[in-house]
Protein backbone atom coordinates (compact mmCIF):
# COMPACT_ATOMS: atom_id res chain seq x y z
CA UNK A 1 0.00 0.00 0.00
CA UNK A 2 1.31 3.42 -0.91
CA UNK A 3 2.40 5.73 1.88
CA UNK A 4 0.78 8.85 0.36
CA UNK A 5 -0.53 10.48 -2.79
CA UNK A 6 1.97 12.78 -4.56
CA UNK A 7 2.54 14.69 -7.78
CA UNK A 8 5.12 12.69 -9.76
CA UNK A 9 8.29 14.82 -9.83
CA UNK A 10 9.74 12.91 -12.80
CA UNK A 11 8.72 13.55 -16.41
CA UNK A 12 10.47 11.40 -19.07
CA UNK A 13 8.16 12.34 -21.92
CA UNK A 14 8.44 16.12 -21.99
CA UNK A 15 11.10 18.85 -21.77
CA UNK A 16 12.07 20.31 -18.42
CA UNK A 17 10.24 23.63 -18.19
CA UNK A 18 10.96 24.41 -14.54
CA UNK A 19 14.51 25.77 -14.05
CA UNK A 20 14.52 24.45 -10.49
CA UNK A 21 14.15 20.90 -11.84
CA UNK A 22 16.85 21.19 -14.49
CA UNK A 23 19.90 19.22 -13.32
CA UNK A 24 23.53 19.62 -14.35
CA UNK A 25 24.76 20.76 -17.79
CA UNK A 26 26.65 23.72 -16.29
CA UNK A 27 29.10 23.94 -19.19
CA UNK A 28 26.34 23.86 -21.81
CA UNK A 29 24.24 26.43 -19.93
CA UNK A 30 27.29 28.68 -19.64
CA UNK A 31 27.80 28.42 -23.42
CA UNK A 32 24.23 29.42 -24.25
CA UNK A 33 24.37 32.26 -21.71
CA UNK A 34 27.47 33.53 -23.49
CA UNK A 35 25.63 33.38 -26.82
CA UNK A 36 22.83 35.44 -25.28
CA UNK A 37 25.30 37.93 -23.84
CA UNK A 38 27.17 38.33 -27.14
CA UNK A 39 23.95 38.85 -29.10
CA UNK A 40 22.69 41.37 -26.54
CA UNK A 41 25.90 43.31 -27.19
CA UNK A 42 25.58 43.42 -30.99
CA UNK A 43 27.80 40.39 -31.57
CA UNK A 44 25.24 37.77 -32.71
CA UNK A 45 26.09 34.14 -31.98
CA UNK A 46 23.91 31.73 -33.96
CA UNK A 47 23.85 28.56 -31.86
CA UNK A 48 22.82 24.92 -32.29
CA UNK A 49 22.40 22.47 -29.41
CA UNK A 50 23.24 18.92 -30.50
CA UNK A 51 23.10 15.49 -28.87
CA UNK A 52 21.63 12.01 -29.09
CA UNK A 53 17.87 11.51 -28.94
CA UNK A 54 16.56 11.80 -25.39
CA UNK A 55 19.64 13.72 -24.23
CA UNK A 56 17.74 16.86 -23.21
CA UNK A 57 18.28 19.18 -26.18
CA UNK A 58 14.73 20.53 -26.11
CA UNK A 59 14.96 21.01 -22.35
CA UNK A 60 18.09 23.14 -22.72
CA UNK A 61 16.48 25.08 -25.57
CA UNK A 62 13.44 25.79 -23.38
CA UNK A 63 15.71 26.92 -20.54
CA UNK A 64 17.58 29.19 -22.96
CA UNK A 65 14.31 30.82 -23.97
CA UNK A 66 13.47 31.42 -20.30
CA UNK A 67 16.88 33.00 -19.71
CA UNK A 68 16.47 35.11 -22.85
CA UNK A 69 13.20 36.56 -21.56
CA UNK A 70 14.38 37.52 -18.08
CA UNK A 71 13.98 34.34 -16.01
CA UNK A 72 17.32 34.10 -14.15
CA UNK A 73 16.51 31.10 -11.95
CA UNK A 74 18.68 28.57 -13.79
CA UNK A 75 21.71 30.86 -13.93
CA UNK A 76 21.32 31.64 -10.23
CA UNK A 77 20.93 27.97 -9.38
CA UNK A 78 24.11 27.03 -11.26
CA UNK A 79 26.07 30.10 -10.20
CA UNK A 80 26.52 31.34 -13.77
CA UNK A 81 27.28 35.02 -14.34
CA UNK A 82 25.00 36.63 -16.93
CA UNK A 83 27.14 39.71 -17.53
CA UNK A 84 24.10 41.93 -16.99
CA UNK A 85 21.11 42.05 -14.67
CA UNK A 86 18.91 39.99 -17.02
CA UNK A 87 18.20 39.44 -20.72
CA UNK A 88 15.26 41.05 -22.46
CA UNK A 89 14.86 39.50 -25.92
CA UNK A 90 11.78 39.19 -28.09
CA UNK A 91 11.56 35.51 -29.07
CA UNK A 92 9.86 33.24 -31.59
CA UNK A 93 9.65 29.45 -31.37
CA UNK A 94 9.23 27.06 -34.30
CA UNK A 95 9.06 23.24 -34.16
CA UNK A 96 10.51 21.92 -37.39
CA UNK A 97 8.96 18.91 -39.07
CA UNK A 98 9.51 16.59 -42.00
CA UNK A 99 8.69 18.09 -45.36
CA UNK A 100 9.15 21.66 -44.20
CA UNK A 101 11.19 24.05 -46.30
CA UNK A 102 13.01 27.28 -45.41
CA UNK A 103 9.89 29.11 -46.57
CA UNK A 104 7.70 27.24 -44.08
CA UNK A 105 10.12 28.02 -41.27
CA UNK A 106 10.53 31.69 -42.23
CA UNK A 107 6.79 32.24 -42.44
CA UNK A 108 6.14 30.41 -39.15
CA UNK A 109 8.79 32.46 -37.37
CA UNK A 110 7.54 35.78 -38.72
CA UNK A 111 3.94 34.97 -37.90
CA UNK A 112 4.85 34.27 -34.28
CA UNK A 113 7.08 37.34 -34.09
CA UNK A 114 4.24 39.51 -35.34
CA UNK A 115 2.13 38.24 -32.47
CA UNK A 116 4.96 38.81 -29.97
CA UNK A 117 5.77 42.31 -31.16
CA UNK A 118 2.11 43.33 -31.02
CA UNK A 119 2.36 42.95 -27.26
CA UNK A 120 4.62 46.00 -27.36
CA UNK A 121 3.13 47.84 -30.35
CA UNK A 122 -0.62 47.57 -30.71
CA UNK A 123 -0.59 48.88 -34.29
CA UNK A 124 2.47 46.97 -35.49
CA UNK A 125 1.94 44.56 -38.39
CA UNK A 126 4.30 42.74 -40.71
CA UNK A 127 1.65 42.26 -43.40
CA UNK A 128 2.50 38.59 -43.80
CA UNK A 129 -0.47 37.53 -45.93
CA UNK A 130 1.49 37.87 -49.16
CA UNK A 131 4.80 36.69 -47.73
CA UNK A 132 6.34 33.83 -49.66
CA UNK A 133 3.84 33.68 -52.51
CA UNK A 134 6.30 35.28 -54.90
CA UNK A 135 8.86 32.50 -54.50
CA UNK A 136 6.66 29.41 -54.54
CA UNK A 137 6.42 29.05 -58.32
CA UNK A 138 7.65 25.74 -59.66
CA UNK A 139 9.50 27.36 -62.53
CA UNK A 140 11.74 29.41 -60.18
CA UNK A 141 15.32 28.28 -59.77
CA UNK A 142 15.92 26.86 -56.24
CA UNK A 143 18.92 29.08 -55.44
CA UNK A 144 17.08 32.14 -56.67
CA UNK A 145 14.05 31.22 -54.57
CA UNK A 146 16.10 30.91 -51.39
CA UNK A 147 17.87 34.17 -52.16
CA UNK A 148 14.55 35.96 -52.58
CA UNK A 149 13.25 34.39 -49.39
CA UNK A 150 16.33 35.60 -47.52
CA UNK A 151 15.85 39.16 -48.82
CA UNK A 152 12.23 39.24 -47.68
CA UNK A 153 12.88 37.53 -44.36
CA UNK A 154 15.81 39.79 -43.46
CA UNK A 155 13.82 42.86 -44.45
CA UNK A 156 11.10 41.86 -41.98
CA UNK A 157 13.68 41.09 -39.29
CA UNK A 158 15.25 44.52 -39.77
CA UNK A 159 11.83 46.08 -39.38
CA UNK A 160 11.21 44.19 -36.15
CA UNK A 161 14.70 44.92 -34.84
CA UNK A 162 14.23 48.67 -35.29
CA UNK A 163 10.90 48.63 -33.49
CA UNK A 164 11.99 46.61 -30.45
CA UNK A 165 15.22 48.58 -30.07
CA UNK A 166 13.05 51.64 -29.38
CA UNK A 167 11.73 49.78 -26.35
CA UNK A 168 15.27 48.91 -25.21
CA UNK A 169 14.91 45.19 -25.87
CA UNK A 170 18.17 43.34 -26.38
CA UNK A 171 17.19 41.89 -29.73
CA UNK A 172 15.38 39.00 -31.40
CA UNK A 173 16.04 35.29 -30.88
CA UNK A 174 14.61 32.65 -33.22
CA UNK A 175 14.30 29.23 -31.58
CA UNK A 176 13.97 26.23 -33.90
CA UNK A 177 13.62 22.78 -32.34
CA UNK A 178 14.03 19.41 -34.12
CA UNK A 179 16.08 21.02 -36.89
CA UNK A 180 17.39 17.60 -37.97
CA UNK A 181 13.89 16.74 -39.24
CA UNK A 182 14.31 19.25 -42.07
CA UNK A 183 15.92 17.74 -45.15
CA UNK A 184 19.31 19.22 -46.02
CA UNK A 185 18.21 19.17 -49.66
CA UNK A 186 15.57 21.79 -48.80
CA UNK A 187 18.31 24.42 -48.71
CA UNK A 188 17.91 25.14 -45.00
CA UNK A 189 21.66 25.56 -44.39
CA UNK A 190 21.93 27.99 -47.31
CA UNK A 191 19.01 29.92 -45.82
CA UNK A 192 20.74 30.23 -42.42
CA UNK A 193 24.08 31.16 -43.94
CA UNK A 194 22.65 33.81 -46.27
CA UNK A 195 20.44 35.24 -43.52
CA UNK A 196 23.41 35.58 -41.14
CA UNK A 197 25.47 37.34 -43.80
CA UNK A 198 22.68 39.63 -45.00
CA UNK A 199 21.63 40.68 -41.49
CA UNK A 200 25.24 41.57 -40.77
CA UNK A 201 25.50 43.66 -43.94
CA UNK A 202 22.29 45.45 -43.03
CA UNK A 203 23.71 46.28 -39.61
CA UNK A 204 21.14 44.11 -37.82
CA UNK A 205 23.40 42.71 -35.11
CA UNK A 206 20.87 41.86 -32.43
CA UNK A 207 19.17 38.92 -34.18
CA UNK A 208 20.29 35.31 -33.76
CA UNK A 209 19.10 31.74 -34.44
CA UNK A 210 19.00 29.20 -31.59
CA UNK A 211 18.44 25.66 -32.86
CA UNK A 212 18.46 22.10 -31.56
CA UNK A 213 18.99 18.83 -33.43
CA UNK A 214 20.38 15.34 -32.95
CA UNK A 215 24.09 14.63 -33.19
CA UNK A 216 25.09 14.94 -36.82
CA UNK A 217 22.66 17.81 -37.51
CA UNK A 218 25.52 20.15 -38.35
CA UNK A 219 27.08 17.54 -40.63
CA UNK A 220 23.74 17.19 -42.44
CA UNK A 221 23.55 20.95 -42.87
CA UNK A 222 27.10 20.96 -44.18
CA UNK A 223 25.94 18.79 -47.08
CA UNK A 224 23.84 21.78 -48.20
CA UNK A 225 26.34 24.53 -47.40
CA UNK A 226 29.99 23.77 -46.69
CA UNK A 227 30.65 26.82 -44.49
CA UNK A 228 27.74 26.30 -42.09
CA UNK A 229 30.26 25.50 -39.32
CA UNK A 230 31.31 29.15 -39.38
CA UNK A 231 27.70 30.25 -38.98
CA UNK A 232 26.66 28.15 -35.99
CA UNK A 233 28.23 27.73 -32.58
CA UNK A 234 27.81 24.05 -31.71
CA UNK A 235 26.87 23.25 -28.09
CA UNK A 236 26.99 19.43 -27.84
CA UNK A 237 25.23 17.73 -24.93
CA UNK A 238 27.10 14.63 -23.70
CA UNK A 239 25.66 11.79 -21.68
CA UNK A 240 24.96 12.45 -18.01
CA UNK A 241 27.74 12.07 -15.48
CA UNK A 242 26.90 10.00 -12.34
CA UNK A 243 26.50 13.13 -10.23
CA UNK A 244 24.11 14.64 -12.79
CA UNK A 245 21.93 11.51 -12.78
CA UNK A 246 22.01 11.60 -8.98
CA UNK A 247 20.89 15.23 -8.91
CA UNK A 248 17.84 14.42 -11.03
CA UNK A 249 16.82 11.62 -8.67
CA UNK A 250 17.62 13.50 -5.47
CA UNK A 251 15.70 16.55 -6.68
CA UNK A 252 12.65 14.37 -7.39
CA UNK A 253 12.80 12.46 -4.11
CA UNK A 254 13.31 15.65 -2.12
CA UNK A 255 10.38 17.28 -3.90
CA UNK A 256 7.96 14.87 -2.24
CA UNK A 257 10.08 14.37 0.90
CA UNK A 258 11.07 10.74 0.28
CA UNK A 259 14.33 9.31 1.62
CA UNK A 260 16.53 6.95 -0.38
CA UNK A 261 19.51 4.57 -0.28
CA UNK A 262 22.57 6.06 -1.98
CA UNK A 263 23.08 2.77 -3.85
CA UNK A 264 19.89 3.49 -5.78
CA UNK A 265 21.54 6.53 -7.37
CA UNK A 266 24.47 4.47 -8.58
CA UNK A 267 22.32 1.63 -9.94
CA UNK A 268 20.04 4.03 -11.81
CA UNK A 269 22.97 5.72 -13.52
CA UNK A 270 24.35 2.34 -14.62
CA UNK A 271 21.07 1.19 -16.10
CA UNK A 272 20.34 4.54 -17.79
CA UNK A 273 23.73 4.58 -19.55
CA UNK A 274 23.90 8.37 -19.17
CA UNK A 275 20.54 9.15 -20.83
CA UNK A 276 18.14 11.45 -18.94
CA UNK A 277 14.92 9.74 -20.05
CA UNK A 278 15.55 6.37 -18.33
CA UNK A 279 16.65 8.22 -15.18
CA UNK A 280 13.24 9.88 -15.07
CA UNK A 281 11.50 6.60 -15.96
CA UNK A 282 13.26 4.73 -13.16
CA UNK A 283 12.69 7.57 -10.70
CA UNK A 284 8.97 7.53 -11.45
CA UNK A 285 8.94 3.72 -11.37
CA UNK A 286 10.61 3.52 -7.95
CA UNK A 287 8.10 5.94 -6.49
CA UNK A 288 5.26 3.89 -7.99
CA UNK A 289 6.33 0.63 -6.31
CA UNK A 290 7.45 2.11 -2.98
CA UNK A 291 5.17 1.65 0.05
CA UNK A 292 7.02 3.30 2.94
CA UNK A 293 8.38 6.64 1.72
CA UNK A 294 11.95 5.31 1.51
CA UNK A 295 13.45 4.29 -1.85
CA UNK A 296 15.50 1.14 -1.38
CA UNK A 297 17.45 -1.22 -3.66
CA UNK A 298 14.44 -3.55 -3.54
CA UNK A 299 12.31 -0.70 -4.92
CA UNK A 300 14.87 -0.24 -7.68
CA UNK A 301 14.72 -3.92 -8.66
CA UNK A 302 10.92 -3.94 -8.59
CA UNK A 303 10.77 -0.79 -10.66
CA UNK A 304 13.21 -2.24 -13.20
CA UNK A 305 10.98 -5.28 -13.72
CA UNK A 306 7.89 -3.11 -13.92
CA UNK A 307 9.46 -0.82 -16.53
CA UNK A 308 10.54 -3.74 -18.72
CA UNK A 309 7.37 -5.83 -18.41
CA UNK A 310 4.81 -3.01 -18.52
CA UNK A 311 6.06 0.42 -19.54
CA UNK A 312 8.50 -0.76 -22.22
CA UNK A 313 6.54 -3.73 -23.53
CA UNK A 314 5.10 -1.82 -26.48
CA UNK A 315 8.53 -0.37 -27.25
CA UNK A 316 10.07 -3.85 -27.33
CA UNK A 317 7.22 -5.07 -29.51
CA UNK A 318 7.89 -2.21 -31.92
CA UNK A 319 11.61 -3.02 -32.03
CA UNK A 320 10.89 -6.70 -32.70
CA UNK A 321 8.50 -5.73 -35.47
CA UNK A 322 11.10 -3.46 -37.05
CA UNK A 323 13.69 -6.22 -36.73
CA UNK A 324 11.62 -8.41 -39.00
CA UNK A 325 11.42 -12.16 -38.56
CA UNK A 326 13.85 -15.03 -38.10
CA UNK A 327 17.43 -14.29 -37.06
CA UNK A 328 16.89 -10.58 -36.30
CA UNK A 329 14.22 -11.22 -33.70
CA UNK A 330 16.21 -14.06 -32.12
CA UNK A 331 19.33 -11.89 -31.86
CA UNK A 332 17.33 -9.05 -30.29
CA UNK A 333 15.74 -11.40 -27.74
CA UNK A 334 19.13 -12.86 -26.84
CA UNK A 335 20.52 -9.36 -26.32
CA UNK A 336 17.60 -8.58 -23.98
CA UNK A 337 18.48 -11.65 -21.90
CA UNK A 338 22.04 -10.47 -21.25
CA UNK A 339 22.80 -9.11 -17.77
CA UNK A 340 25.61 -7.00 -19.23
CA UNK A 341 24.46 -3.70 -20.82
CA UNK A 342 27.26 -4.12 -23.39
CA UNK A 343 26.25 -7.35 -25.12
CA UNK A 344 29.20 -9.15 -26.69
CA UNK A 345 29.18 -10.98 -30.02
CA UNK A 346 30.38 -14.05 -28.11
CA UNK A 347 27.27 -14.01 -25.91
CA UNK A 348 25.01 -13.83 -28.96
CA UNK A 349 27.00 -16.53 -30.72
CA UNK A 350 26.83 -18.92 -27.77
CA UNK A 351 23.04 -18.58 -27.53
CA UNK A 352 22.10 -18.87 -31.18
CA UNK A 353 20.88 -22.07 -32.80
CA UNK A 354 23.44 -22.42 -35.57
CA UNK A 355 21.44 -25.18 -37.22
CA UNK A 356 18.87 -22.52 -38.13
CA UNK A 357 21.08 -19.51 -38.77
CA UNK A 358 23.90 -19.01 -41.20
CA UNK A 359 26.69 -16.89 -39.63
CA UNK A 360 27.80 -15.41 -42.93
CA UNK A 361 24.22 -14.40 -43.71
CA UNK A 362 23.96 -12.53 -40.37
CA UNK A 363 27.03 -10.43 -40.89
CA UNK A 364 26.33 -9.71 -44.54
CA UNK A 365 22.70 -8.66 -44.07
CA UNK A 366 22.80 -7.01 -40.64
Amino acid sequence: MKSKRYVDPFFPNRPVTDPERFAGRESQVDNVVDSLYQTANDNPKHTIITGDRGMGKSSLLVQTRLLATGDNRLATQLGIELGMESFNFVVAWHDADEGQTPEHIAFGVLRELESSVKKFFQKFTLELDAFGLMISKAEEDEEKSISELVVQFCSKMEEISKEITKKENHGVLIFIDELDRVEASSGIATFFKLCAERLSRQGVNNVAFFCAGITGAIENLEADHGSIYRTFRDVPIPRLEPEESARILIGGFDKIKYTYDSKVLELTHEISNGFPEPVHIMGSGMLAVDTDGHISVDDFESAKLRVVSDLRRNKLHSLLKKAGSGKYQRILKIMAESTDPNVSVEFISNNLDWNKINLVQIWVTS
